[in-house]
């Protein structure tokens, strides 16, 4: 029963830490380059998904991957010095939710036809996060949605946002 509680408060942390990463860091400005560049190509409307995408415009970097396993290691280890079993187990999850939100994050962007596509939760995150991408403030996580809901931040697509981003687009043109 303990080893379910693990699992279950490693799977709320990692994905706290990815919703607080992405909103208060990623997105504390929109001059930031890789925010700007991905926001740009990606715009949530029209190229959301694109074949060619390169997985640099859509994955971490090495410093944002490194970041996420800091935050991990210190609950980790922690729970590490009360039992090794549970620090192990902990840090493994958050790394497995890691992976998972890079995936998810990944095949959102790209057009591939996996198996991964087929899939009801990954369709609900993946709207979750294209509608992210039209409205900056909302929707910011991405492998699960439950901070966006506990926090307010929760938006559903509105044709009315969609329908502005068109008319900036052919306004640029």
């Amino acid at each position: 029963m303990l080893l379910l509680v693990i699992v279950i408060l490693a799977f709320l942390y990692a994905s706290l830490v990815e919703y607080c990463l992405h909103r208060f860091v990623q997105h504390r400005t929109y001059e930031i380059d890789h925010i700007k560049n991905h926001h740009r190509l990606f715009h949530g409307v029209k190229s959301y998904q694109i074949k060619e995408a390169k997985s640099e415009d859509i994955l971490l970097d090495a410093k944002g991957i490194l970041t996420n396993i800091v935050l991990y290691v210190i609950p980790s280890a922690v729970l590490f010095m009360q039992s090794k079993i549970y620090g192990i187990l902990f840090l493994i999850v958050c790394l497995i939710y890691n992976v998972w939100e890079e995936c998810v994050h990944f095949y959102s962007h790209k057009i591939t036809n996996t198996f991964l596509e087929q899939n009801r939760l990954f369709k609900r995150l993946k709207e979750h996060h294209r509608v992210h991408h039209y409205i900056y403030n909302s929707n910011y996580g991405i492998g699960s949605t439950i901070w966006d809901i506990v926090f307010r931040t929760k938006k559903l697509a509105d044709r009315r946002w969609e329908e502005r981003i068109i008319s900036l687009m052919k306004d640029e043109k």
